[in-house]
C-alpha cells in the first residue's frame, strides 16, 4: 500500500502517502482514542494517582496532546513541527506534576497510548508493505518517546519548583516553630522525635538538589525524581505537623476566627470523599456515604466543618485494616446537624476513650503494641473545632469491633 487514492470532489483525486493515510485515520478518531486512553489510565492498577481524580481532570489537555502527536507523526520526516506541538508533551508533564503523579505513572500512560494506537492501526498496517510497517511503527514510537521526554523534563522542572517553594515555606515557619516549642515545653521531646527523621531527609536532599540545579539542570533519571518525591513527602509531613500544632495552640489561646456562610453539606461531604478515595482504596476498604435531606444547607464555617469530617475519616482509615467505613450527615430535630463516622477497626478501650481527644495521644495497636502513623493531633483538633462551633462530640467503641464518632452541631 504505497499510496491511497482519495477523492476530493466528484472528479478530482490526489495520492495520499501511507503515513498521511494513517494519520488521517487517527485524527478522524481522536475523540474515541481519547476516551479509550482515559479509560485505560483509570483502570490501570499501576497508575494509582488517577484514583483521586475525576475523568475530566485526567483528560483536560489530552485531546491537544494527541493532536500534536498525530501532526508530528505525519510530518516528522520533514520536521514539520512547531513550538505548540513540542510544548504539548511539556504541558502533560506539568499537569501530572501538579496532580501528584509519579514518573513511573507518566511512563505507564505513554505505554498505554502506544498500545491503543497500534491496535487502532492494526488493519491498515497489516495491509501495508513491510517497509511501510517498519517506517510507521518506528516513527510513531519515536514521536511518542519524544513527547514523553518533554513530559519528563517539564515534570522535573515543576517538582523542583515545588521543592523550592517547600524550602521557602519551611524557612517561613521556622520562627513559628521556635515560638511553638517555647509554648509547649512539655511536648518538646515528643515533637523533636517526630521532626528529626523527616527533617534530616529534607535538609540532605533539598540542599543537594538546589545546589545541583544552580550548577546544571538535574538529569531526568527516575532515581533523581524519586528522591525529589521523598523530599516533598517528608517536607509536607513536617508542615502538616507544624500547622496542626499551631492550630492546637491557637485554639487554646482563643485566636481562631470563624467565617460562617451557607454551606451545602452533601457537596462538602462529596469533596471530602474524593480527597480520601485513594487512601481508602489502598487499604481495600469499603466507604459508605449518606446525606439527608439533599440538598442539606446550613450556616457554618465550611473549612472547619470539612476539617472535622476529614480528620474523623482519616482516623477511621488509619485504625481499620479491613471492612467498612460509614459516613452519614443528616438534619435532626431541634435544627441540628448530625455527623456519624463509624468503622470496623481495632476499637478503643474504655481507658483510652478518656484520653482519645488529648493532644499527642495515640491508640496502640493491640496485636503488636505499636503505634500507627500520625502524631495524635487529628482528634484533638476535631474536639476543639466542635467546641468552637458550639457542638458536641461523642464516642462509642468496642475492642475488635470498631468505633463510632457522633458530632452534633447547630444548623445556624
Amino acid at each position: 500500500m504505497n499510496n491511497k487514492k482519495v477523492s476530493i470532489s466528484n472528479q478530482k483525486y490526489y495520492l495520499m502517502s501511507n503515513k498521511e493515510y494513517l494519520t488521517q485515520k487517527l485524527i478522524n478518531n481522536i475523540e474515541e482514542i481519547t476516551e479509550n486512553w482515559i479509560e485505560a489510565i483509570i483502570e490501570d492498577k499501576l497508575i494509582a494517582s488517577s484514583n483521586k481524580l475525576k475523568s475530566a481532570s485526567i483528560e483536560d489537555h489530552i485531546p491537544q496532546l494527541l493532536a500534536a502527536i498525530f501532526r508530528v507523526f505525519a510530518g516528522i520526516d520533514k520536521l514539520k513541527t512547531n513550538n505548540s506541538d513540542k510544548n504539548q508533551g511539556g504541558k502533560h508533564g506539568f499537569a501530572r506534576a501538579i496532580q501528584d503523579f509519579n514518573i513511573e505513572e507518566i511512563a505507564r500512560e505513554y505505554y498505554l497510548l502506544k498500545k491503543i494506537l497500534f491496535q487502532r492501526l492494526q488493519p491498515e498496517l497489516l495491509a501495508s508493505s513491510p517497509l511501510e510497517i517498519i517506517d510507521a511503527v518506528a516513527t510513531l514510537n519515536q514521536v511518542i518517546d519524544k513527547m514523553m521526554a518533554n513530559s519528563f523534563q517539564s515534570y522535573t522542572q515543576k517538582k523542583l519548583s515545588q521543592l523550592e517553594n517547600l524550602h521557602h515555606q519551611l524557612l517561613l515557619t521556622n520562627q513559628e516553630l521556635i515560638r511553638l516549642i517555647e509554648d509547649h515545653q512539655d511536648s518538646l521531646s515528643y515533637l523533636t522525635h517526630e521532626i528529626k527523621t523527616p527533617l534530616t531527609s529534607i535538609i540532605g536532599y533539598s540542599d543537594l538538589f538546589l545546589r545541583q540545579q544552580q550548577i546544571k539542570p538535574v538529569n531526568n533519571t527516575i532515581n533523581n525524581l524519586g528522591h525529589i518525591e521523598q523530599v516533598l513527602t517528608q517536607g509536607r509531613k513536617i508542615l502538616r505537623l507544624v500547622n496542626d500544632t499551631l492550630e492546637i495552640s491557637s485554639y487554646s489561646k482563643g485566636t481562631i476566627k470563624l467565617t460562617p456562610r451557607s454551606v451545602n453539606i452533601c457537596k462538602l461531604l462529596d469533596s471530602v470523599v474524593v480527597s480520601l478515595k485513594s487512601a481508602v482504596e489502598v487499604k481495600g476498604l469499603d466507604l459508605v456515604v449518606g446525606c439527608t435531606p439533599e440538598p442539606l444547607q446550613i450556616q457554618t464555617d465550611s473549612l472547619r466543618l470539612q476539617q472535622i469530617i476529614s480528620n474523623l475519616v482519616i482516623n477511621a482509615i488509619r485504625y481499620t485494616k479491613t471492612g467498612t467505613i460509614k459516613v452519614f450527615c443528616e438534619q435532626i430535630k431541634g435544627n441540628y446537624l448530625k455527623i456519624v463516622v463509624s468503622d470496623t477497626g481495632i476499637g478503643i478501650s474504655q481507658v483510652d476513650c478518656q484520653r482519645i481527644f488529648d493532644p499527642y495521644f495515640r491508640v496502640a495497636q493491640p496485636d503488636s503494641c505499636t503505634i500507627t502513623e500520625g502524631i495524635g493531633l487529628g482528634l484533638a483538633i476535631v474536639a476543639q473545632l466542635v467546641q468552637l462551633l458550639d457542638g458536641e462530640i461523642q464516642l462509642e467503641s468496642e475492642i475488635g469491633v470498631g468505633s463510632t464518632f457522633t458530632v452534633v452541631l447547630p444548623i445556624a
